[in-house]
């Protein structure tokens, strides 16, 4: 690859990595206008999913679902749903920098379910990563710091770890799907799963007696910034140039995401993390980055 091209393609990925890093603080000020984690993921995916169907439109590419993918996609749907279900509430109840990190764990959970999918080897040298990581998260929790482990902290840190389990299985089943021959365009997939998404958050909206109504204007804005920046053009943006690059490249790259929502936490939110906790979030990140390399590599 020329290197003119390689640094278009890593300006990309870099620019989507920046535009996601904001989902969490999208979140977190949606939660502050008294808006439930549910009802942000409704809202997020029901204009996330009009966007990218508008997008499908005008790139004139079809809207058409090929039928043996509908029971797929349902699935990764109903898998997206239970992700932002329990990361908008990890975001809500711990902090948007560590919920950002607990969630990029998937790395290691994809590798492992590879193992028993697509009978897929680790070498020992992956087991070690896990190891390191356990010990980074351990301590990015709080354990030797002076956190305070209320009941809702310890259930925004619970559910940031589901949240990096429920993720890798989606993106098996984006990689199962991917490789189906009726597969549409990206674009057009991920506008039916975002809307499958919504649905199902409908559903949980009207189980948990939620309002559809909106508080005021200034919430419909970030709602749709939130839809547009990190729904669909910051993971356009990553889905169009990974397959561009090494996985050395793209691995170190993607870390901005969890990493700005880190800076942005404090900045923006007024977060705070203690120095043991700050060693714990760079051995984790070290591992997820190490760990994204040798699985792409073994593969």
């Amino acid at each position: 690859m020329e290197k003119s091209s390689s640094f278009k393609f890593l300006m990309t990925l870099s620019l989507g990595a920046f535009c996601i890093s904001f989902a969490a603080i999208f979140v977190k000020l949606l939660g502050r206008d008294f808006l439930g984690p549910t009802a942000i993921g409704f809202w997020r995916t029901l204009f996330g999913a009009g966007i990218l169907f508008l997008w499908v439109i005008i790139t004139k590419n079809s809207l058409r679902l090929p039928l043996p993918l509908w029971g797929l996609s349902l699935l990764a749907g109903f898998i997206f749903f239970l992700d932002l279900f329990f990361w908008h509430r990890s975001i809500l109840y711990s902090a948007a920098g560590m919920a950002t990190i607990l969630a990029n764990t998937q790395v290691f959970w994809v590798a492992i379910w590879g193992v028993f999918i697509f009978k897929e080897k680790l070498r020992l040298g992956f087991w070690l990563l896990i190891f390191f990581a356990f010990i980074g998260v351990v301590l990015l929790i709080g354990v030797g710091s002076e956190v305070v482990f209320t009941t809702i902290y310890l259930e925004g840190v619970t559910f940031g770890l589901l949240t990096g389990v429920i993720y890798s299985s989606y993106i098996i089943v984006l990689k199962i799907t991917g490789q189906k021959k009726e597969c549409p365009n990206f674009i057009t997939l991920m506008a039916w799963i975002s809307f499958f998404t919504s649905l199902f958050f409908g559903i949980a909206m009207l189980v948990e007696s939620d309002s559809f109504i909106l508080p005021d204007i200034s919430t419909v804005f970030v709602l749709l910034a939130l839809a547009l920046v990190v729904q669909a053009l910051g993971w356009w943006l990553i889905s169009s140039s990974l397959p561009k690059l090494k996985a050395s490249q793209s691995g170190l790259i993607l870390l901005l995401q969890p990493m700005l929502a880190t800076i942005w936490g404090v900045m923006f939110l007024g977060e705070h993390l203690y120095w043991m906790q700050l060693l714990g979030a760079v051995i984790t990140l070290a591992a997820i980055y190490w760990g994204s390399v040798k699985v792409a590599n073994d593969n």
